[in-house]
């Protein structure tokens, strides 16, 4: 069982079809993808999640040993979003992102980061994440049960309980980027 499972929401997206637009690394128009706004914050993260960063070293997030972000499928799942998101903290890490999991296949990601034994990360979508912490849980009722469709900027942190009783459960702001909120989901 990790000491720690960090749970956030991939970087902003595109949404109505309107600007700002989706980019994929290239530049080109995606819809799939990061608007610049969640590339940047792709970016921040590295600082948040790094050795020796000031919120590292207040002890607030640990650096991650496990990374994971959702499959992109063929047909319903074709987002981006979670890879682009962790992808410059995993080659700052030197660590693969693990993306053997559809988004809906939680169970099977709950199974998987039981078995680490570091810290784990994972970018996920937002309406997945409650179901996802709520499975890691003892007692699930400390989770909320909706991530608002507004907010990118927060991770929830999963602590292992005294006596390995499951997992305590806070909200830490990101405060990457401004505009960023300090205030819980």
């Amino acid at each position: 069982m990790p000491p720690t499972v960090m749970l956030l929401r991939h970087g902003e997206k595109e949404l109505g079809g309107g600007p700002p637009f989706g980019v994929a690394l290239d530049g080109t128009r995606d819809p799939q993808s990061l608007t610049v706004r969640g590339w940047q914050r792709a970016g921040a993260l590295v600082g948040l999640f790094s050795p020796g960063s000031a919120a590292t070293g207040s002890g607030h997030l640990p650096t991650p040993t496990h990374l994971f972000s959702s499959r992109v499928g063929e047909t319903d799942n074709r987002s981006r979003r979670p890879r682009e998101t962790l992808q410059p903290l995993s080659e700052r890490l030197g660590i693969a992102i693990d993306e053997r999991f559809l988004k809906v296949e939680i169970s099977a990601l709950v199974a998987a980061i039981e078995a680490c034994d570091g810290v784990v990360l994972v970018a996920w979508e937002h309406k997945m994440i409650p179901p996802l912490a709520t499975a890691l849980m003892a007692d699930p009722s400390a989770v909320p049960q909706l991530w608002p469709d507004d907010r990118f900027d927060m991770v929830w942190v999963l602590e292992a309980a005294a006596g390995g009783a499951g997992f305590t459960f806070r909200q830490q702001p990101e405060l990457v980027l401004a505009g960023d909120s300090d205030r819980s989901l």
